[in-house]
């Protein structure tokens, strides 16, 4: 949560290297300018475990959710709801 109150600052430094122009113009060089904090290694690997877990989590319950689709389908179609 901490890190989305440093998106105010990008997008200050961003606003900073604009022309003024209704469409900025920024360029490569511009960009590398910027300063923006990168997560240490361990909280990347971290993030990275977590959001494989949820993924998998996620696969599970679309298997459920098919699997009682199924099933629902093959009584409705029996006439047994």
């Amino acid at each position: 949560m901490a890190d989305q109150m440093k998106v105010p600052e990008i997008k200050r430094q961003i606003s900073l290297m604009s022309l003024g122009a209704v469409m900025p113009e920024i360029n490569v060089s511009k960009l590398k300018r910027l300063c923006v904090e990168v997560p240490s290694l361990e909280l990347q690997r971290h993030f990275a475990t977590i959001l494989e877990s949820v993924e998998r989590q996620k696969a599970r319950h679309r298997e459920h959710l098919d699997t009682l689709f199924a099933s629902l389908q093959q009584r409705a179609f029996k006439g047994k709801l």
